[in-house]
């Protein structure tokens, strides 16, 4: 295992040819640094983000400002563009496998699949209910979106309609205000099987059958999951746990096989690549992990 601290930074990553990587803070500043000797060579400050990414297959940067407006940046020139299709803060987003097109699910319920290249929308669906998370099928046919409560929209991309609601609470259901979150905090869609994880931070993770629109099981946790990943040519489901524990999981037996332990404090994200899984918690500690 290996440790740094990484102050007040929320996210990061590297770009798809490992030639950058950035931290970028909730308030917005974002730093782009040289893989090979760390330099610093540029920053910028988008406001209030909600989420920065590279594009898949070239170094280029996109952030969500909480205005609406989706960023782009092209390294090393920076060239700048600017996609504002909603003043409504854009939570969550996704690429489609084109690698043109990206999902955004927007707070006010909107989901829109926007070409990066001409900047306007092809797909809007309205779910009519509050986004927190979005995930796209990996044949771009499905997207799913999290709720506050609980509940995840199934929509058909090319219909451009909601096809159904997975939730297991009866229609019109809004916890009181006493009542421990349930919000959908993130969406894995299996590769290749009709499956879609679902964490939840009522200490859960629900397995559903997209096909089915039914739950087929769901794995228990101490405390809420931020983060699901799929994992070992997709047999395994890694979880990242707000008890600040990493869990391998055997979906079909439903049980832990492993369990990765480390961190003091909560767990805010983690990142798989190969055997390797990169963790963040709360108090700017990442580390890095081997499993097997």
């Amino acid at each position: 295992v290996r440790e740094a601290v990484v102050s007040t930074q929320s996210t990061g990553g590297f770009s798809p040819d490992d030639k950058y990587y950035f931290t970028a803070d909730l308030s917005g500043y974002i730093q782009l640094f040289r893989s090979v000797d760390h330099t610093k060579i540029w920053e910028f400050d988008v406001g209030d983000v909600l989420w920065v990414i590279w594009h898949p297959l070239v170094p280029i940067l996109l952030a969500g400002a909480v205005d609406g407006g989706v960023w782009m940046w092209k390294v090393p020139a920076f060239e700048t563009k600017t996609i504002q299709l909603s003043t409504n803060p854009p939570v969550d987003a996704r690429f489609l496998s084109t690698n043109r097109h990206l999902a955004v699910g927007y707070q006010d319920g909107t989901v829109k699949i926007i070409d990066l290249k001409s900047g306007e929308a092809t797909v809007t669906v309205d779910t009519k209910q509050e986004i927190t998370s979005i995930g796209v099928s990996p044949d771009d046919k499905l997207i799913l979106t999290g709720t506050p409560y609980s509940a995840a929209h199934l929509l058909a991309v090319q219909a451009g309609k909601v096809i159904c609601c997975l939730t297991e609470h009866p229609a019109g259901y809004r916890p009181v205000e006493t009542a421990p979150s349930d919000s959908v905090e993130h969406i894995a869609f299996h590769p290749s099987r009709n499956l879609v994880a679902v964490s939840y931070t009522d200490n859960k993770v629900g397995l559903w059958d997209t096909t089915l629109q039914r739950l087929r099981h769901t794995l228990p946790h101490p405390d809420g999951v931020v983060k699901s990943c799929w994992a070992g040519e997709a047999q395994h489901l890694v979880t990242c746990c707000l008890d600040g524990v990493i869990r391998v999981w055997d979906v079909d037996q439903r049980e832990t096989i492993a369990e990765v332990t480390g961190h003091r404090d909560q767990l805010l994200d983690m990142k798989i690549s190969e055997n390797l899984v990169v963790t963040a918690d709360d108090s700017g500690i990442v580390k890095v992990f081997r499993i097997s």
